[in-house]
């Protein structure tokens, strides 16, 4: 009997104790960290793409220019990876910013209306639809009427100030400052800091992507007297510049105006945009989001002025007309040739991506070859975004841009609306002229592209052209995109009136 009932009055005691152990139970699971897949959600980065207008390979410190002065974008170097084999899909601007946006070459679908598509995948769309906050300061020029898209907010872009597309832009007031482009990237920048306090004040810190698409260093230059004061004693000696085709250049603009003061004003508006670029990584690192935000720094193309009317000699007439175009004188580095051209000087650009979380700080790849339709691949990749159903050029690159050089398996092509084209398989390109005739160069032995080697290497020059040539046979011929072109642009003229 006395077994029996301590047994009867254990049973209370149980009940509470197993109920005790439970809610113990739930609270320590509770406290365990997250799952990897919650961990992901918390943990994706922000990103901020500075993309330049027309900066060449050779313009910054850490490139090698001999005068202008951009510590702060070294800096970003210092503390992430710098790519020595960077490429943009195209060699002018357009092409090239569908390039990043899309995915996709150019030559399969975009010369046809020069537009992006809003039903297409897009980096800012794909990235909007993942949740993230979206914005694009700056330059647009990726849509031509508004047949197909009104705004850049058709492509998932919540907050936009931009110009050359059909969004809000800056009023005629604004632009009537006759220091406007000198002084356009700090506006672009404060609304880039601006839209980023936004998703920390309103949004519950979601994660963010910008688009930051600046003028520097696209004509007209003109900068402000302050600007120009840092460079006040600058001398130009030509042997300053190791590149054959760079002194040539020079010394052609040195004909019709003051090189000194060409080079002036060119290297302050570099600084201008450095300056610019500190103050940006200041205000993240001031408001702890520089660990977990990712920062790309790259061009859309070589320098101008366009290649093909230094070669004529047409841009004289410009210089004439418009005499600021004379402080145009970016440097290709070791490359030839400039923009709207095939060789590496109109396609080949800086790229240097901090990423403190993943990166490594002072790295310099010289084995990945980038090129402008991986990034949106690389974003989806970084992001954990399965990439929509679409065609895709590109590569995922997130490898390389943690730190781990990466080798292209594939040949990249290039098919340009002036007729040039271009592939590039390892150290071999092969270029193709206006007038369809062939150049096989080595381009790790031979950067400047001298050296054309298609009668040396016969079977390297076949094997290389039979690579260009099978990639044309799969993009719309350039005569029929320029008269689906021509049409497309009547049809807009005739909708305006």
């Amino acid at each position: 009997m006395n077994t029996f009932f301590k047994i009867k009055n254990w049973w209370p005691w149980a009940a509470k104790i197993t109920l005790l152990i439970a809610l113990i139970v739930g609270l320590l699971i509770r406290c365990q960290p997250p799952t990897q897949k919650a961990t992901a959600e918390a943990e994706k980065p922000n990103i901020i793409f500075i993309l330049t207008d027309d900066l060449g390979a050779g313009d910054l410190g850490c490139t090698g220019h001999p005068y202008a002065q951009t510590p702060n974008i070294d800096q970003l170097a210092i503390d992430g990876v710098r790519f020595t084999k960077a490429y943009m899909s195209a060699s002018w601007c357009a092409p090239s910013r569908y390039g990043l946006m899309r995915g996709q070459y150019p030559s399969r679908e975009f010369y046809g209306t020069r537009n992006l598509m809003p039903e297409q995948p897009s980096v800012t769309k794909m990235l909007k639809e993942a949740g993230y906050a979206t914005a694009h300061f700056g330059k647009w020029h990726m849509n031509i009427g508004k047949k197909y898209s009104n705004s850049p907010s058709d492509f998932g872009i919540d907050e936009h100030l931009t110009i050359l597309s059909g969004g809000p832009t800056w009023s005629k007031e604004e632009r009537k400052d006759p220091y406007f482009r000198a002084k356009s990237t700090d506006k672009y920048v404060d609304l880039t800091m601006d839209f980023i306090q936004k998703q920390s004040i309103e949004k519950d810190n979601k994660p963010f992507y910008v688009n930051l698409w600046v003028a520097p260093t696209h004509s007209y230059i003109d900068p402000t007297p302050e600007q120009l004061s840092v460079y006040k004693n600058l001398k130009v000696n030509l042997e300053d510049f190791k590149n054959p085709w760079q002194r040539e250049f020079l010394e052609f603009v040195g004909q019709h105006g003051d090189i000194n003061k060409s080079m002036q004003a060119y290297c302050a508006d570099l600084t201008a945009l450095d300056k610019a670029v500190g103050r940006l990584m200041t205000f993240l690192k001031e408001n702890g989001l520089e660990e977990n935000t990712m920062i790309v720094f790259s061009s859309d193309n070589g320098p101008g002025p366009l290649t093909f009317q230094v070669e004529e000699e047409s841009v004289v007439e410009r210089y004439k007309k418009m005499p600021t175009l004379l402080n145009n004188v970016g440097s290709s580095g070791d490359y030839r040739d400039r923009k709207l051209s095939v060789h590496d000087g109109g396609i080949r650009v800086p790229l240097i991506v901090k990423w403190p979380k993943n990166a490594p700080k002072g790295k310099v790849d010289t084995e990945t070859t980038f090129v402008g339709v991986d990034w949106l691949p690389t974003v989806a990749s970084i992001c954990g975004i399965d990439l929509p159903e679409a065609n895709y050029d590109g590569h995922d690159l997130k490898t390389a841009f943690s730190g781990k050089a990466v080798k292209r398996e594939t040949p990249v092509f290039w098919s340009e609306n002036d007729y040039q084209k271009a592939v590039l398989s390892g150290n071999y390109k092969g270029t193709m002229n206006k007038a369809g005739e062939f150049f096989l160069y080595n381009i790790e032995n031979d950067p400047g592209e001298h050296k054309d080697l298609k009668s040396i290497e016969t079977a390297k020059a076949e094997e290389v052209k039979s690579l260009l040539d099978n990639y044309l046979a799969t993009v719309p011929d350039m005569e029929q995109s320029k008269a689906q072109f021509k049409a497309y642009r009547l049809s807009q003229k005739e909708v305006a009136h």
